[in-house]
């Protein structure tokens, strides 16, 4: 079997190196629009209690397995979030329904929000690690760490679920193309 370097086929694409760690800015703007394109469902992750209590707004959320069950979150190492991640051992995935939308928004950094004060408004329940669950949310699944990998300027926390908790049916609020949508 012959491997041969892939083509790209598409007019007026860009490719890079197989093994470049350095994309050229032109590589990057194309992918920043690829990956607006990718309709993604909107969830804040959060870790931590009480005024260490962290989140942040993310679409980067897969499941992974059913035996146990296990989802990852991929969480900029920049960030509070990732810090109160990686000290707590444990995160909560909130999904969040159609009306969360300035929930999102809050734990995006929007509006001037930041640490603790980004749960101020609502209501926070604990599940089994004590992460915080939104109580309005579609569905909190919480998860303790069971596995980190470092790529580039993120981690993959990979989450072994502990608890679930199923909330009102409404729609869901989704991110594509750079804004909110839903599916309503």
């Amino acid at each position: 079997m012959t491997l041969r370097a892939p083509r790209d086929h598409a007019a007026g694409g860009t490719m890079a190196p197989a093994h470049s760690h350095h994309a050229d800015p032109a590589l990057t703007e194309a992918f920043r629009h690829a990956m607006g394109r990718l309709a993604g469902a909107v969830s804040v992750i959060t870790a931590g209690h009480g005024p260490e209590a962290r989140g942040l707004t993310a679409t980067a959320v897969c499941s992974v397995s059913m035996a146990p069950p296990t989802l990852l979150v991929c969480v900029n190492r920049q960030g509070d979030a990732h810090r109160a991640i990686a000290e707590a051992g444990a995160f909560c995935v909130n999904v969040l329904a159609e009306h969360d939308r300035p929930i999102a928004d809050r734990f995006a950094g929007r509006h001037g929000h930041a640490g603790a004060s980004k749960f101020a408004d609502d209501d926070w329940l604990s599940l089994a690690t004590g992460a915080p669950a939104l109580g309005d949310a579609l569905v909190s699944i919480d998860c303790s760490v069971a596995e980190c990998v470092d790529a580039y300027t993120h981690t993959v926390f990979f989450g072994t679920v502990r608890a679930v908790r199923l909330g009102t049916e409404a729609p869901p609020l989704v991110h594509f193309d750079r804004a909110y949508r839903t599916l309503a």
